[in-house]
């Protein structure tokens, strides 16, 4: 796809659905998730701009509006009038903010293990620590590769499939490597996520992970309450990871789902 935003498009004949990732994250976060989805949806998904192959705004500002305008400029480049827009963490988010604004283009909407706001004891987290300090650079892609970590760090993945996404998030950077976004988007802050979920009025599907540090059993619970169309499920065994812990349990149920609610 042209432009500031590349595009992963799997295709297929089924209902449209896109995919957003979350902070410092990239599409291959769902490698594991769509092949169990063949001939149900045509699944694409995006690198928000500040992250996987996407360009970085010179200007290094990143804004819930710079996210969303870029979910519609995929949507127009895959010639869809309407289509599920499916999120995990910081892309959930970003999913309801658009949502909120063009609800009449979507189906439906899945948010994945989000966080509803900001809580004091995620302040000493490493993306709050990483705040502030230059983009890093390492002499060597195995060096760099080595300090790989998901945040939060629980999953149910082994040390070779965490090496393997650990190669895929880092890019080259000059005479070294860095990782494979820009730094600058971790200054980018959630709102509270509760004002706007009454607006919300799309069939949607809420998940956790059983694990999830990031999203509590009654985030879920209250967030489906306020959300006039909503359906909760937690998803066992997953760390907040969900799509990486737990591709066929979140394919299945995703696609039942939209059996379920009609969404044809």
């Amino acid at each position: 796809m042209a432009g500031p935003v590349r595009l992963r498009d799997w295709g297929g004949a089924g209902q449209p659905l896109l995919l957003t990732h979350g902070m410092a994250a990239h599409s291959h976060w769902w490698d594991r998730v769509v092949p169990y989805w063949e001939g149900r949806f045509h699944a694409a998904a995006i690198d928000f701009r500040g992250h996987g192959e996407s360009l970085w705004t010179p200007d290094g500002d990143y804004t819930s509006e710079t996210w969303v305008e870029d979910i519609e400029t995929a949507r127009q480049a895959l010639g869809w009038e309407s289509f599920l827009l499916c999120g995990h963490s910081m892309g959930a988010r970003i999913a309801l903010d658009y949502a909120q604004a063009h609800g009449d283009r979507l189906k439906g909407l899945v948010a994945i293990d989000f966080l509803p706001e900001i809580r004091p004891d995620l302040a000493s987290s490493r993306f709050a620590r990483a705040r502030g300090r230059p983009q890093p650079s390492y002499e060597s892609e195995e060096l760099v590769v080595g300090k790989f970590r998901l945040e939060p760090d629980g999953t149910v993945l082994g040390p070779e499939e965490l090496k393997a996404l650990g190669r895929r998030s880092v890019r080259r950077a000059g005479a070294g490597y860095t990782w494979k976004f820009d730094w600058r988007s971790l200054h980018y802050r959630l709102p509270p996520v509760w004002p706007q979920l009454s607006d919300i009025a799309v069939p949607a599907l809420l998940v956790r992970g059983e694990h999830s540090t990031i999203m509590g059993r009654p985030d879920l619970e209250r967030a489906a309450r306020e959300m006039p169309r909503a359906r909760a499920l937690e998803v066992p065994l997953a760390h907040h990871h969900v799509p990486l812990d737990a591709p066929r349990e979140l394919a299945l149920a995703i696609a039942g789902w939209t059996r379920e609610v009609g969404i044809t």
